[in-house]
């Protein structure tokens, strides 16, 4: 099978998802990881839920798709991408879209560390974006992982005979 441009277009746009999405997630746990210790020492769950979420529904996926990387070369197998068109459609989709908020978000990370004293008023708009690019990466490796790669055996693999 001759991989076609749509093709290498929602792979290119998943290994970025993956690559944005990771580093993404591990800040998120880095930033929360304090509070959630000192909760835990107090005997409160209220932070674990941050991390939980970050763990298990974005570091865990996203490591699946770099030792996948590692391993085959790809992200995404292409007759994966070419049998599922509407799971890739939904996984390029919301990827594009956490890449837009993602280079919103850094954009305002660099004018504002261009400035002498951290504003007031930019927590609520940045942590907005933030959750934006956030949700958008999790549901894009959420849908190419459990949807779109599966166990990673074809629909065609899986139909034919085996001897």
């Amino acid at each position: 099978m001759r991989p076609s441009p749509g093709n290498f277009v929602v792979r290119a746009n998943y290994l970025a998802v993956v690559v944005f999405g990771l580093p993404l997630a591990l800040f998120v746990i880095a930033m929360t990881l304090p509070d959630v210790l000192n909760s835990w020492a107090r005997g409160s769950m209220s932070n674990a839920w941050a991390v939980l979420i970050s763990l298990f529904l974005i570091v865990l996926p996203g490591a699946r798709a770099i030792r996948r990387l590692i391993a085959i070369g790809t992200v995404i197998p292409p007759d994966l991408v070419s049998e599922r068109p509407v799971v890739a459609w939904v996984v390029s989709l919301a990827g594009g879209a956490g890449h837009f908020f993602f280079v919103i978000l850094m954009s305002v990370v660099i004018d504002v560390a261009l400035l002498p004293a951290w504003p007031d008023d930019i927590g609520g708009p940045f942590l907005f974006v933030f959750g934006l690019a956030y949700f958008s990466y999790l549901i894009a490796l959420l849908c190419g992982e459990l949807a779109l790669v599966g166990d990673g055996v074809s629909d065609a693999a899986r139909r034919a005979p085996t001897p």
